[in-house]
């Protein structure tokens, strides 16, 4: 690589300047304006979940919805939600999301994001010194002007490899397996439970159930691809001729960049996207263990493992998770859950569950809750 990344130093004036910046008027810049059949599917795949209430039209037909639906977290496909304005060459690392659903995004729908730049705080972890936290309230409504899906979502801003307090993980050596390892992944993975249409009842729920959780992995370059196919990473993607317009735009037209985030992401040397699918950039210039996946995708890995439990008759709610460690490649994904409580509302029966990530390691990766409306017996 001939130029090394930009890595200045996160310090105080840095909060500063990122707290001024809250309440500025924020450009979205949208992957997908359409919720077509396509759309949700790629989307959906590049979770590894082929849930047919999101990919079947004649079986979704047969739901309660009538017709495809997209998963909870298909708004990341629409605009994923990051709003961490400022701060020239300070690395976007995905640290979360606090999400409502108010209705389900169907197909045809036509969405449209708006963003808000909300929040700004200082945090100090234990791989870097300094950091800073982001925060976005991003809304999505439909053609009929009707609010589909709320998020607050969190960004970490932290200095890259080699600045002073940067990011600094050992490199991991990417993951190896026997040939029973594998074949007791491709065992877990077929036999993943999915509620589908058979009916899952609140009265039926007790505290403590399982979940049945998720197998994805080990992941490689592949499964990046797929999922960016679905829903980019960040709005540094950009390929060919549009790279070179937006680097330039970047650095001497900044107005004219479809958002008004952080210019530099575009005017890099080497993109620091590349992170997710290359290792040099990952460890030498970010400070990564290895290339590592994208923390909304984990976060739509875990509400698989929700609509999975919940069945096509449920709805979620609400969906809080935090990214705890990278996931790199060769890693495993393992979700798990269990039911946390029960309340009923108006009627209406709730569940909450607490959720989980592991890798192969035993590590949590991500944790959260999930809020689910199941159906009542009939009395």
């Amino acid at each position: 690589m001939d130029k090394k990344l930009l890595a200045p130093t996160l310090d105080a004036d840095a909060l500063a300047e990122a707290r001024r910046m809250i309440g500025m008027p924020i450009r979205v810049e949208q992957w997908n304006y359409e919720a077509t059949r396509d759309t949700i599917r790629h989307y959906a795949w590049g979770l590894g979940d082929d849930n047919p209430l999101w990919c079947d039209p004649d079986y979704a037909a047969g739901t309660r919805w009538g017709g495809i639906v997209a998963p909870p977290t298909f708004f990341y496909a629409i605009f994923d939600a990051v709003v961490a304005p400022g701060l020239p060459d300070i690395q976007w690392i995905y640290s979360g999301a606090d999400c409502e659903f108010f209705e389900p995004i169907r197909r045809g729908d036509e969405i449209t994001a708006d963003a808000a730049y909300v929040d700004a705080r200082a945090l100090s972890g234990k791989r870097v010194a300094n950091m800073l936290v982001q925060t976005g309230d991003v809304s999505y409504r439909n053609q009929h002007g009707a609010l589909t899906t709320r998020v607050q979502s969190h960004t970490f801003r932290i200095a890259r490899q080699g600045a002073s307090g940067g990011l600094s993980y050992e490199p991991r050596p990417e993951q190896r397996y026997t040939h029973q390892q594998l074949e007791a992944i491709e065992r877990a993975v077929l036999a993943e439970e999915r509620r589908g249409g058979t009916r899952r009842y609140w009265e039926d729920v007790q505290l403590g159930d399982p979940l049945g959780g998720t197998v994805r992995g080990p992941i490689n370059r592949l499964d990046m691809t797929c999922y960016y196919a679905g829903a980019v990473g960040t709005s540094g993607y950009k390929s060919t001729r549009l790279k070179w317009l937006y680097s330039h735009w970047a650095r001497h037209d900044p107005e004219r960049l479809p958002n008004n985030y952080d210019p530099s992401y575009y005017a890099a040397a080497v993109s620091p996207s590349i992170g997710h699918q290359d290792a040099e950039v990952a460890t030498s210039e970010i400070g990564m263990p290895g290339p590592y996946d994208n923390g909304p995708q984990r976060i739509g890995m875990l509400a698989s493992c929700v609509t999975n439990w919940m069945g096509d008759d449920g709805f979620v709610r609400k969906l809080s998770v935090r990214v705890k460690l990278p996931v790199i490649f060769g890693d495993t994904t393992y979700t798990r859950g269990r039911v946390g409580g029960k309340r009923e509302i108006d009627g209406r029966g709730l569940v909450d569950c607490e959720i989980w990530a592991e890798n192969q390691l035993s590590q949590t990766t991500a944790r959260g809750s999930a809020e689910v409306e199941l159906p009542r017996r009939p009395r």
